[in-house]
Formats: structure tokens, C-alpha cells, sequence
């Protein structure tokens, strides 16, 4: 080949390797804003999770006072002594069955999220293993062109005896 058939495809390298390089970069880039996200995202799901079993304590204890409150008038009897244990336990088995209910919600959540976050980043580190592959094979191929060339040029240049 000729040097300037060399040349061509050696500007056509760089240009592919600079598109690689710049790929890469975005890549890094979509890496980072899925941590970021990852990471609110957490912290939201945790924050509402917090939320919910601060409301879901305050709801027992209205439902706790409510309970002694009617049955104080009872209380002196032991029947009455009776329904008051009988109310508060079943106030704390609804409080102890949705607060594993509300549990089991946010982790599926935060589950599901995370298999998707996980999915998102697998397929960018795939993508950015194959780029890597191909910046590798283009960078040698630029090389394999500026020999050439030299040596294109050095076959090609005129020698004075």
C-alpha cells in the first residue's frame, strides 16, 4: 500500500479509537450516576421505611391506650382484667403482623431495585470489557500503520548512490 492509502486508514483509526475513548467515558459516567441513584434511592426506600413504622408505633399505642381506657371501668374483676390482656394482645399480634407485612414490602422494594440496578451495571461492564477489546485491537492496528507508513516512506524515498 501507499503511504497515503496508510495515512487514510491511520485517520480513520484515531477517529475510531477517539469514539472508543469517548464511549468509555460515558460509560464511566452511566457507572456513576447508577451509584448515585442506587444510593438515594436506598435512602429514600429507608427513610419511608422509617416513616411507616414510626406511624405504624403510634397507631399501637392510640390502639393500646384506647384498649385500657375501655376496659378500665373493668378492671377491678378479674373477667375484666381478662378482656384487657385479651384486647392488648391482639392489638400487639396486628401491630407485630404489619410490621413484618410492611417489612416484607420494603424489601421486596429495595429487592427489586437493586436486581434491576445490578442488571443495568452488568450490561454497562459488558459493554465496557468489549470497547476495551476493540480500543485495544484499534491501538494496535494504528500502530501496525505507522509502521507501515515508515516503512513505506523509507522503501519509497529516493536514494542518491
Amino acid at each position: 500500500m501507499g503511504w497515503v492509502t496508510l495515512s487514510l486508514r491511520k485517520m480513520t483509526l484515531k477517529q475510531r479509537i477517539s469514539n472508543l475513548e469517548y464511549r468509555l467515558v460515558q460509560i464511566s459516567q452511566e457507572q456513576q450516576t447508577l451509584a448515585n441513584q442506587s444510593s438515594y434511592a436506598q435512602r429514600y426506600l429507608g427513610m419511608m421505611q422509617n416513616q411507616s413504622t414510626s406511624q405504624l408505633n403510634v397507631d399501637r399505642l392510640n390502639y393500646l391506650n384506647q384498649a385500657r381506657g375501655s376496659f378500665s371501668s373493668e378492671s377491678s374483676d378479674y373477667q375484666g382484667q381478662l378482656n384487657l390482656q385479651s384486647a392488648l394482645d391482639e392489638i400487639n399480634l396486628n401491630y407485630s403482623f404489619e410490621k413484618m407485612n410492611m417489612e416484607s414490602v420494603f424489601q421486596a422494594q429495595q429487592d427489586s431495585m437493586l436486581q434491576e440496578i445490578n442488571s443495568k451495571q452488568q450490561q454497562l461492564e459488558l459493554e465496557q470489557e468489549q470497547l476495551q477489546t476493540q480500543l485495544s485491537a484499534a491501538r494496535a492496528e494504528e500502530e501496525q500503520m505507522s509502521q507501515a507508513m515508515d516503512q513505506d516512506i523509507k522503501n519509497g524515498a529516493i536514494k542518491l548512490v
